[in-house]
């Protein structure tokens, strides 16, 4: 993503979102750019017919399923990995309904002030190191998901494996890059997350090669849906429970206690040296971003449970994904029958 670049006296050109470029405009950093939606809907390369033929394509898969059932005919591990891929499909196809895609030529903003000079006026709020861009100040807001994401691809950027771009500021936003989303629509996506994992926990009773592949396909769905329901949990702990908890009772704890006339301790240098590493790995741990960015701080209640949600969720989506491919090996004789759809009329 990166619809319009800013272009400055003092700076590399760099991509701007909605918000950055209100905040310019309003600030007389900048003109009002002179687009129409037509000049947006000609930078699109998918056209309506493109939309309509994949919707097309998913409905009639969805037909096809449903047929399938009522005439009690086999549905392959594939096919229902595929209809829960459909549910992601949908979802993605609401939210980029009107988002170009593949734009190459961005609409180029120009400004006579430097980012020195839109900084110093921002004040304290631009004081921050920047992640992406000068302008975070402006629209960047992290929140759970996106602190957990980014926790993860410094994981994996640590071994090596590096995503998205690797320069500052960046020449383009990710399709990674996830903006918070609350109230109806946050619970809308954890509504289509638990249909995805239903999906799967559909096939509970279906024909497999053998039992233990289908008890690993039961442990392997209800994992991912005890993942989705661990991940709500221990976030809504985390950041909005614990905080809460802990705001309520530090006033009664410092009446109720002070600390300042507990002597000192008494510790060896092996036990300082111990507590000094256990704070350097959890500090480690909480914020494993190169620049050490303290908006990337993640609480270890949080992260650490994360993790081995994670790890369930990964080792269950393998298997189903490798069952999917092991299954075709052995598939019931009506897993290769057509749905008779004349038998869905009355009295043919």
């Amino acid at each position: 993503m990166g619809g319009f670049v800013l272009h400055t006296r003092d700076w590399t050109p760099f991509p701007i979102d909605a918000k950055q470029l209100h905040y310019l405009v309003t600030r007389g950093y900048v003109k009002f750019p002179m687009i129409t939606k037509r000049m947006i809907a000609d930078k699109n390369k998918v056209d309506v017919l493109l939309r309509l033929l994949t919707l097309g394509q998913i409905l009639w898969f969805v037909i096809n399923i449903c047929g399938r059932a009522a005439q009690q005919l086999a549905i392959t591990c594939g096919e229902l990995t595929t209809a829960a891929f459909i549910v992601c499909s949908v979802g993605t196809t609401f939210c980029w309904a009107r988002k170009p895609a593949d734009i190459e030529t961005s609409e180029i903003i120009e400004t006579n002030a430097t980012i020195a000079e839109i900084l110093l006026r921002a004040g304290d709020q631009a004081s921050q190191p920047y992640s992406r861009t000068p302008l975070d100040f402006v629209s960047r807001k992290e929140w759970p998901w996106s602190l957990y994401w980014s926790n993860w691809i410094n994981i994996l950027r640590n071994i090596g494996i590096v995503f998205g771009p690797r320069i500052r500021p960046v020449n383009r936003f990710e399709n990674t890059t996830c903006f918070e989303i609350s109230g109806r629509l946050y619970l809308l996506s954890i509504g289509l997350s638990a249909v995805y994992s239903a999906i799967f926990i559909a096939g509970w009773n279906y024909s497999f090669p053998t039992k233990i592949e289908q008890r690993l396909w039961r442990a392997a769905s209800v994992t991912m849906m005890g993942c989705l329901i661990a991940y709500y949990f221990i976030t809504k702990f985390a950041f909005t429970a614990y905080p809460a908890i802990r705001n309520f009772l530090a006033p009664q704890i410092t009446e109720k206690h002070d600390f300042r006339d507990f002597p000192p301790s008494r510790q060896g240098a092996g036990h300082k040296w111990i507590v000094r590493k256990a704070k350097s790995v959890a500090a480690s741990i909480r914020n494993n971003s190169v620049s050490g960015d303290p908006a990337l701080d993640v609480p270890l209640k949080a992260i650490l449970p994360i993790y081995v949600v994670g790890v369930f969720y990964c080792h269950a989506r393998t298997y189903i994904f490798i069952a999917d491919i092991i299954e075709l090996r052995a598939l019931p004789p009506s897993a290769f029958l057509n749905v008779d759809w004349w038998k869905f009329i009355p009295h043919l």
